[in-house]
């Protein structure tokens, strides 16, 4: 456990195999060796509106003007921004049945991005996702991938970047596939 604590501190995590109660288990287990704030959402999560109602719900957004009501694109651009310079812990948990637009294009990318604009030895976001199997993730994630800053001398390819920043932990076997 003590490693893949290690491994989260510079990358995400995608949890496969086993029971969903298991990786429940795992992740709470990982969870309390942390240290990091916690925000776990809602389980099995279908939409992108799912997500965005535990956004709001958590208040997982600091607003940077001040307002008595906050329009839904404001708190988008909150959230987004809130990745950016959050040292949080972001457990999004049993993503298998996800509409596929919603994860792959707008979620998981932000969380991505995050990781990959930071500076070495900066904090950042860290993400634990969890799901039955890979299930082609990564492959999605590498057709889709788009970067949020300008990344035209990028000598990486979008698999390997994609590769570098989620580690695949597979209970089952006990191993990290990526």
């Amino acid at each position: 456990m003590e490693k893949i604590k290690k491994i989260l501190k510079k990358n995400h995590l995608l949890i496969i195999g086993k029971t969903e109660i298991e990786r429940k288990k795992f992740i709470t287990e990982l969870i309390s060796i942390s240290g990091f704030e916690t925000f776990r959402f809602p389980s099995k999560m279908q939409t992108l509106d799912d997500y965005f109602n535990a956004v709001k719900k958590m208040k997982v957004y600091k607003p940077w003007y001040k307002s008595t009501n906050y329009n839904n694109d404001a708190i988008w651009d909150f959230h987004r921004e809130w990745i950016l310079r959050s040292c949080s812990l972001i457990i999004l948990e049993e993503l298998d049945d996800m509409e596929y637009d919603d994860k792959i294009r707008s979620i998981l990318p932000m969380y991505i991005n995050a990781m990959e604009e930071k500076k070495k030895g900066e904090d950042c976001i860290h993400l634990i996702i969890s799901q039955q199997s890979e299930n082609g993730l990564i492959e999605q994630l590498t057709k889709e991938f788009f970067f949020h800053s300008d990344r035209e001398k990028e000598r990486r390819s979008k698999r390997q970047i994609i590769e570098q920043n989620l580690k695949i932990i597979d209970i089952e076997e006990e191993k990290i596939l990526l």
